[in-house]
């Protein structure tokens, strides 16, 4: 079915953007609008799934995945059923409920990693490539269930690697200190030939966590987006607003520019004396319980796209959500106060706001050009009929 819906993204304010040598862009006040144009759509019916997830597509097929269960199913870009599988107990691939988004390869084969069963290779029909460990043994479950992707399928001199990372990445120390952090590789490439694997990337300098304390495992999680036409790695911290860009057109990435970005309601946090928190603690809502999150951090063109969660700007409100404390009514308006929100840094360093459609609760994913996302749903029956939408972004200069 060919539609054609357009959302506004509206040019609602700028924010000031620093560059590595502290100099603040200037900007003309002319920004450009964009439109979120939604090319066609696919529906897909008669779904038993709990949690239906939207995963990748290519020129033949799109692929779904049911979170709660691991099961993928792969339909024809009509919306046919092709193919359904599922890998679970004591079978070669297994994968779990804590596998992350399904990614394809340059041959089209599904890779997949599981926190908990590792590195995975399938062919569409499920055939097992590569069956591989998990790099290091972690201690939750990752993260909330999303169309954001967590890992990337790269290319380097002709080789293909996933690269990702793990809130555990090197042994447990004796102490959790600020000597970890000043030791600590953030991201892991896997090559998914050879299973050869290697750490890289510590914190940049400046980073505020390498400020002597110590950080809920969640703040440092990095988000990252490899362009490989650029060679640039464009990277952030969770609770860091700061866009470190590096050149990885040699054997490593070398960092090329830090972007400190002034995202309204961001507010990163100081960390830790050390004792405070311990080792591989993901988060404690008790004592930070609306903390500011990069969710997402995408290539899209020239610009990047950025989604995050803000913090609630009055400190009292906080504190009676801490306590324990809060009204039905105040939880109702922070959590209002507290969507994520999603932006688009152009190359001029300009921060514009998105205005987006309602999506359901797991977000978008970007393919190529493509936006994919599916409506929130509201209807009172358990929903077994999804529609994928393929939207692009239009952007409309301003001209006076």
């Amino acid at each position: 079915m060919k539609i054609k819906l357009l959302y506004y993204i509206l040019p609602l304010a700028i924010f000031s953007c620093q560059t590595g040598q502290n100099q603040t862009e200037k900007h003309s006040g002319d920004l450009p609008n964009y439109t979120l144009e939604t090319l066609d759509s696919v529906t897909v019916k008669d779904i038993l799934a709990r949690l239906f997830l939207f995963q990748t597509a290519d020129q033949d097929n799109i692929i779904f995945k049911d979170g709660a269960s691991g099961k993928v199913f792969v339909f024809d870009r009509e919306g046919n059923p092709i193919d359904q599988w599922e890998k679970t107990g004591d079978v070669p691939g297994a994968i779990s409920m804590a596998s992350g988004n399904l990614a394809l390869d340059k041959a089209g084969n599904l890779v997949v990693l599981d926190i908990m069963n590792g590195l995975k290779v399938f062919k569409k029909n499920g055939s097992v490539i590569q069956n591989f460990g998990i790099y290091q043994n972690q201690r939750s479950l990752g993260s909330a269930f999303s169309h954001f992707k967590s890992y990337q399928v790269i290319e380097k001199e002709g080789k293909e690697y996933l690269l990702y990372s793990l809130d555990i990445i090197e042994e447990a120390p004796g102490e959790y200190g600020p000597e970890y952090l000043k030791t600590r590789k953030n991201l892991i490439l896997t090559d998914l030939e050879t299973e050869e694997t290697k750490t890289f990337l510590p914190f940049p300098d400046g980073s505020q966590f390498l400020n002597g304390n110590v950080f809920l495992f969640s703040d440092f999680r990095p988000v990252f987006t490899y362009d490989g036409e650029s060679q640039l790695l464009y990277l952030m911290f969770q609770n860091e607003p700061i866009l470190y860009t590096y050149d990885w057109s040699g054997y490593g990435p070398v960092l090329k520019d830090k972007t400190n970005l002034d995202l309204s309601g961001f507010v990163a946090g100081e960390g830790f004396e050390k004792g405070a928190v311990s080792f591989g603690k993901i988060s404690d809502y008790k004592i930070n319980p609306a903390p500011s999150t990069v969710l997402n951090l995408e290539k899209y063109g020239k610009d990047l796209l950025i989604t995050y969660k803000p913090t609630p700007a009055d400190k009292g409100d906080l504190s009676l959500l801490m306590s324990g404390e809060a009204s039905r009514e105040l939880r109702a308006r922070l959590s209002e106060e507290t969507k994520k929100r999603t932006v688009v840094l152009t190359p001029k360093g300009d921060i514009i706001p998105l205005s987006l459609p309602e999506m359901n609760p797991y977000d978008f994913s970007i393919i190529g050009n493509d936006i994919w996302w599916i409506k929130k749903y509201g209807g009172d029956e358990e929903q077994e009929d999804f529609t994928v939408y393929r939207s692009r972004l239009l952007k409309e200069e301003i001209s006076f």
